[in-house]
């Protein structure tokens, strides 16, 4: 066990920064005074005035102390130290920090349905800078909350609802408290071994028999919906009580029972009469016979000869030991309230609770034996007494023997129970999350709300976790990206179609222009026309010629050259027609001609489009076949910030990283920074840290840093991808923020470690 270093430090409640560390001699007539049951922690030590620190003692300012157990408890001063003139000392009373819970809040009247610890603590620590700590599991209850009360009665409600036990502590780090923290517990303290002896530690104890609280019947009674209640009648005779003869043969007075009355503290909502009875039967067997305390007064050794293993701590189970009573006293005690002194331990008192008699089987069979022979001492010869005597031997030896087995039995049987509960699993399918019967991490629920087979999750004690990840949103996004292939697919063959159809228009066009072309004049018709004017007297006139042909000459009527005339210009007409019908033809194959370019670049450029969009959904394939999403923080209590002058914060990680053997994770960290400077820190960088020593004793860096340049602004999240070698993992070494540089304002925290390649937004470890 380690002993606590003794000294005290002043925190200033405004900034929750320590300003003054006082050593244990530099205060005396300290006493820590606690109790269990109450959750009473008071803190009372003196030191002398006009001193640096007398100086920060004031109301309201903190006094940090490390107790035995290890976790350092905040006391704030609640009142006017005390001076004494006489000694130039001064006196500081001081209570436990969380008293100011009561003071920070309401909780309104309500019912609260099935909730575990966990979420009754977050109810009642909402908005405030006390946060959750270490909790048990202890199943799920409902509460319900008649009338306006404090935080602070809350959580002493919760604490009683799950039968679990409250400690306060906070978190220091450097000279800055990081953590308020309320842990329940189901028991606090440990079960030492240690044995208090009459003689050694143990001053006086007095045992003190009570039969006041004695009933032979029982009248037991349960309130149910509206006005009704709910008692056995119905199930014992007409009866609302149930009794014990033996007891009723002992105690009774004149024939007449003592009765009791029973309501039974849970928060079932279907009680029966039946289940009523049992819960009956219970209690009064606890009633019939006589309860017996013990006042009991212990010196704590510890301290006085070095032996650390023998100081007694807040909620410790000791054993008692008297052979002065008759017979022999054996009681196993708890440790419920005391008082503590660092400086005088003389001071220490302790009051012990939760007795337990332990008797001894040889000394009652010795007690036994020794009544029989005193009522046969005077009525039997010596050799009579003498076999009987043996015949005892033989049966304490036989009763030994039979103690012996009975022990290996048991132990057989223990260590068969502990087997099943260490390496069964229970295995529930449901739609809904199951909520009793529920072990941590012995539980197992196949999720199949969305239909078989379903998710298969694991019960930590607080929370459902995925034993496997969940792929349905990388499945939903393939769908996706699918459907967007398939949209595409479709636009594609539609432009196809469409310049399949404009090259089928383009090409009648073509036709058209063929028929057109072929409709001019011809040479057969200019042939025709010239054989006609041959054949007729009397000349062409250029009108004649102008509305026919082409020129404005006047022809003469002489046959033969009016033949050769016609034939000139037969070829003067031939040509041009044939010039009209090769411009016709030109200036039609130009326009298809320019069409038919039109829709090959169209036709090229939808090509090429098809082509480029295979190669991006390609990539986008490779793309979603080669992301990883992990979500899952690996990083514990990562909910912290810091800024200069703090520049590291660490932390600590699930299961120290070992699990993350071989696999591919991303490091980020949140950080904002305004106007950096350089130069403060030879690295000039902020981010996120952590080292892994593996077993061939190698050391890898899992770094993700921002570097900073002078004049930078910047706020968001930092990130690597890293590969963790596939060697055993023996610890982490680095794992911390760190802030290496300056700036008008520098913040960083939230870091997180994930499986997989793909940065996510920050979620706390669960």
């Amino acid at each position: 066990m380690r002993t606590p270093s003794g000294i005290l430090h002043v925190v200033d409640f405004k900034t929750e920064q320590i300003v003054a560390n006082i050593q244990p001699k530099d205060y005396w007539g300290d006493v820590r005074h606690w109790e269990i049951k109450n959750n009473i922690d008071t803190l009372e030590f003196k030191v002398f005035d006009n001193t640096e620190h007398a100086a920060t003692l004031m109301q309201q300012n903190l006094v940090l102390k490390e107790v035995r157990d290890g976790r350092i408890v905040p006391y704030v001063i609640n009142n006017e130290v005390e001076k004494d003139s006489k000694d130039r000392s001064v006196t500081v009373h001081a209570s436990g920090a969380w008293v100011q819970i009561s003071k920070s809040g309401i909780i309104k009247p309500q019912r609260i349905e099935s909730k575990t610890v966990n979420e009754f603590i977050d109810i009642a620590l909402e908005g405030m800078k006390w946060k959750r700590g270490k909790t048990e599991y202890s199943t799920f209850h409902t509460m319900t909350i008649d009338e306006f009360i404090d935080p602070l009665t809350f959580l002493k409600k919760i604490a009683s609802l799950f039968d679990l036990e409250i400690q306060y502590r906070v978190e220091v780090v450097g000279s800055q408290i990081v953590g308020w923290y309320v842990d329940m517990v189901k028991k606090r303290g440990r079960d030492t071994g240690k044995e208090v002896t009459l003689g050694k530690d143990l001053v006086g104890v007095r045992r003190i028999e009570h039969s006041r609280d004695i009933c032979t019947a029982l009248v037991g009674f349960v309130r149910g919906e509206g006005d009704t209640i709910i008692t056995v009648e119905s199930i014992n005779n007409g009866l609302p009580y149930i009794v014990d003869n033996d007891a009723f043969q002992r105690w009774n007075e004149r024939g007449q029972h003592k009765f009791g009355f029973y309501t039974p503290e849970t928060e079932e909502q279907n009680m029966t009469p039946k289940r009523l009875m049992t819960l009956m039967k219970t209690e009064l067997a606890k009633r019939v016979n006589t309860s017996v305390d013990y006042d009991v007064e212990a010196a704590a050794i510890g301290r006085v000869f070095g032996l650390a293993h023998e100081l007694i701590n807040e909620g410790d189970t000791i054993r008692i030991k008297d052979t002065g009573f008759t017979p022999k006293l054996y009681l196993e005690a708890r440790a419920i309230a005391g008082d503590e002194s660092f400086t005088d331990s003389s001071q220490d008192k302790y009051i012990f609770g939760d007795y337990r008699e332990i008797t001894d089987p040889n000394e009652e069979m010795r007690k036994l034996y020794n009544r029989v022979l005193a009522s046969l001492g005077n009525k039997a010869n010596k050799e009579l007494l003498e076999q009987l005597e043996k015949l005892a031997k033989e049966a304490k030896g036989t009763a030994e023997q039979a103690q012996k087995e009975s022990k290996a039995a048991k132990d057989i049987a223990e260590s068969t129970q502990e087997y099943m509960e260490q390496n069964l699993v229970d295995i529930i399918e449901s739609v809904n999350p199951p909520t009793t019967g529920l072990k941590p991490n012995k539980t197992l629920w196949r999720d199949i709300s969305n239909g078989k087979p379903g998710i298969l999750k694991i019960w930590t004690g607080t929370t459902w976790e995925l034993v496997v990840p969940d792929t349905e949103p990388l499945q939903q996004s393939i769908k996706d990206v699918k459907k967007d292939i398939e949209t595409a697919k479709t636009e594609l063959n539609q432009k196809v179609q469409s310049v399949e159809n404009k090259a089928t228009e383009i090409a009648g066009q073509i036709v058209d222009v063929q028929k057109q072309v072929n409709g001019k004049v011809d040479q057969t018709w200019i042939n025709n026309q010239l054989k006609d004017k041959a054949d007729k007297s009397g000349v062409y006139t250029k009108d004649e010629i102008k509305d026919g042909f082409i020129g404005k000459q006047i022809y003469e009527t002489d046959k033969q050259g009016n033949v050769q005339n016609f034939k000139d210009i037969n070829t003067s007409i031939g040509q041009t027609n044939e010039a009209l019908k090769q411009k016709a033809e030109k200036s039609e194959l130009t326009k298809t001609n320019d069409g038919l370019t039109k829709l090959q670049n169209k036709t090229n450029e939808i090509e090429t489009t098809a082509n480029g969009t295979k190669q991006k959904l390609s990539e986008l394939e490779t793309t979603v076949n080669n992301t990883n999403v992990g979500v899952r923080n690996y990083v514990l209590d990562s909910d912290k910030f810091i800024s200069p002058p703090d520049t590291n914060q660490s932390f600590k990680f699930v299961n120290d990283l070992k699990d993350l053997q071989g696999k591919q994770v991303t490091v980020s960290v949140y950080v904002e920074i305004k106007n950096a400077k350089t130069g403060v820190n030879p690295s000039n960088r902020v981010g996120f840290e952590p080292s892994i020593r593996y077993s061939d004793n190698s050391i890898q860096h899992l770094g993700a840093w921002l570097r900073i340049s002078d004049g930078m602004n910047f706020k968001g999240i930092i990130s690597t991808t890293v590969s963790i070698k596939d060697i055993e993992v023996l610890k982490t070494e680095q794992n911390a923020v760190y802030i290496q540089c300056g700036g008008d304002y520098v913040k960083a925290g939230r870091p997180k470690i994930e499986i997989g390649n793909k940065v996510t937004d920050w979620t706390p470890a669960p």
